[in-house]
């Protein structure tokens, strides 16, 4: 995996990204019978918006799953995330600074806290768009045959309990067979576009902020969505 520059979610070049949004719908992954996915994640209050993904970011991801070696699938952990659930992830990782860093003062251990889960707004109160919230980004992973993942170094659920360093994709405190594990995640998602947030090695998006700023595109193709109504297939933005 190629070295490149860290760019934080907040970063003011990342928010003051152009968003043109032609409102392409969500689409619940279960339908598709692809990509494979797991219970409901973080809090019960994710369950019915966790496997939506705009339709564009779906047709992608089952595209790489064709690429994947054979008995290899992909399950998705978390897809879209409804703002106010967001909110609710971000506060639950300040406290978290906080409560780790006594010493810290507010704004050290909001930036922190924002490293790993986007806030509504940057410490001042300027309003950013959470990549989960567009329906563009994705927690995933990679199963075997018999539904176990491979070998990324820690479980996906435990993202807010281990060490941040072992979070980020090319952590230096990970073994050689979990470095190929990500480097393989990361190259089959990237041939179809997609952009990894090197703090996480599980975090992709496509047609969000980050990964237009990431990709040199002029406008970003996914703005938030507040409160998707669907049914079958397909909701309605």
């Amino acid at each position: 995996m190629a070295n490149r520059e860290l760019v934080e979610m907040a970063d003011s070049r990342v928010r003051g990204m152009p968003i043109t949004d032609y409102g392409e719908r969500l689409v619940d992954v279960a339908s598709g019978g692809v990509i494979a996915y797991g219970p409901p994640p973080e809090c019960p209050e994710t369950e019915p918006f966790y496997r939506l993904l705009r339709e564009g970011v779906v047709a992608r991801l089952e595209e790489a799953q064709q690429k994947l070696p054979s008995g290899l699938q992909f399950r998705l952990y978390e897809g879209y995330r409804n703002p106010k659930i967001q909110q609710m992830l971000f506060d639950g990782q300040l406290r978290r600074m906080k409560g780790e860093n006594p010493s810290w003062d507010a704004s050290l251990c909001y930036a922190e806290a924002a490293k790993l889960a986007s806030p509504l707004r940057t410490f001042e109160g300027v309003p950013i768009i959470p990549p989960h919230s567009t329906g563009g980004a994705v927690d995933i992973e990679i199963i075997d045959a018999t539904g176990k993942p491979l070998d990324f170094g820690m479980e996906l659920s435990d993202w807010d309990a281990v060490p941040p360093e072992i979070c980020a994709t090319q952590s230096n405190n990970i073994t050689g067979t979990v470095a190929n594990n990500r480097r393989l995640l990361v190259e089959i998602l990237a041939a179809e576009g997609f952009v990894n947030y090197p703090r996480e090695w599980w975090h992709f998006s496509y047609g969000d902020q980050y990964w237009a700023f990431a990709t040199a595109r002029v406008q970003a193709l996914y703005g938030s969505v507040q409160e998707p109504i669907f049914s079958g297939r397909y909701s309605d933005i």
